[in-house]
């Protein structure tokens, strides 16, 4: 089957690499997604295993339609009713860039219409919508040259880990946070530093991948392929028992400090949860007060980028930051992401590396300064 994994831009490649590691096929990058072939039981390893991946889409159909009534037909000759139940409930998430359907929304409320309409007229009943959260998502995506609808292999974005209770608004996501630490060349056997780790998500996210912990083995949630009615359970119960085999107990060296004592306690419940409290030192230190006890490492760290979060003057704070990493972590290659590229541009130093590394809809910049 065809497979369309979303990502962040600027991490296609380092998720088309990902994918070929996990069995998929003729895997093409494009702009915030890679395309590929796999069967079945790879589509359930990429949605466990990915480290990159926000969603996994699967689509269905695809078709040209000049209207409203050619659009439902043609989703309408589908055979829902084989993989959704009446008694789900579904979504469709919508785009579109058609100059014949310039509303997505209406788009998305005639696709939805044709396929309650085929479930019913099947199964007698149909399934209901559900804009919070539903058992189903599905996605339709519109240009002046074709259609597709797609089925939502994930449900909740695979992001989301649930390897922590509580989210604070300026967490660092997840996907970017593995983007970085895979950016930065960074090996287990190298001291990681975050000096400015918030709720811990670069720490964890390094400490997962050193210890081949698969990103949503402790995922709580259902993915959105469980809820389908062609799921195979025992194709997943050996994945999952694959992936508990698959960790690794290696021992490594991970600080992450921060004077946020909100975000701090976060970040020490989490590393409970997942265990990885022996392999990651979570610390409340200004970086003014920290002191070095590593002779060489990695910094990678994510300071504000909002001026109202700080209540300060961004270029200020992080032209303050350089000079003290400089100062304190010298022989340590220093790696420093930003959206805030003004603040970032005004650092003192040169950065050697450069990676584009967007935020959602947000250019950033992720930099290597060699202090």
């Amino acid at each position: 089957m065809k497979l369309i994994i979303k990502t962040l831009h600027g991490a296609e490649k380092l998720l088309a690499k990902e994918l070929e590691t996990l069995g998929a096929t003729d895997i093409t990058a494009q702009r915030r997604a890679v395309t590929c072939q796999a069967d079945k039981k790879t589509m359930y390893k990429i949605n466990l295993w990915s480290r990159l991946a926000l969603r996994v889409l699967v689509p269905v159909i695809e078709f040209q339609a000049k209207n409203d009534k050619e659009l439902y037909s043609n989703v309408h000759k589908y055979s829902w009713h084989h993989i959704i139940s009446p008694d789900k409930s579904i979504m469709i998430d919508h785009i579109s860039f058609s100059t014949l359907f310039t509303n997505s929304q209406f788009l998305a409320q005639k696709a939805k219409d044709a396929i309650v309409d085929k479930i019913r007229d099947k199964k007698g009943s149909r399934p209901y919508v559900n804009f919070d959260n539903p058992d189903i998502l599905l996605n339709i995506h519109a240009t002046d040259e074709s259609i597709t609808v797609s089925l939502d292999a994930s449900g909740m974005s695979l992001n989301r880990r649930c390897y922590r209770n509580i989210q604070l608004p300026n967490a660092t996501n997840e996907v970017l946070a593995a983007a970085l630490v895979e950016l930065s060349g960074w090996t287990p056997n190298e001291t990681l530093i975050d000096p400015m780790c918030g709720s811990g998500t670069i720490c964890i996210e390094a400490a997962m991948k050193a210890r081949n912990i698969a990103p949503n083995l402790y995922r709580n949630v259902p993915f959105g392929f469980q809820n389908w009615l062609d799921y195979e359970p025992p194709i997943w119960e050996e994945l999952v028992a694959e992936a508990k085999a698959a960790i690794k107990p290696v021992k490594l060296n991970i600080i992450g400090s921060d004077i946020n004592g909100e975000a701090l306690d976060i970040a020490k419940l989490s590393t409970l949860e997942l265990g990885l409290n022996p392999d990651i030192r979570i610390m409340r230190k200004a970086l003014r007060e920290q002191e070095r006890t590593t002779q060489s490492g990695i910094i990678i760290t994510c300071p504000p980028y909002n001026a109202t979060e700080t209540k300060r003057d961004l270029n200020d704070m992080y032209k303050e930051i350089a000079h003290y990493l400089s100062q304190k972590y010298p022989d340590h290659d220093t790696w420093i992401y930003s959206t805030n590229l003004k603040a970032l541009n005004s650092i003192q130093f040169k950065a050697e590396i450069k990676h584009e590394l967007y935020n959602g809809s947000n250019e950033g910049n992720f930099n290597m300064y060699p202090f």
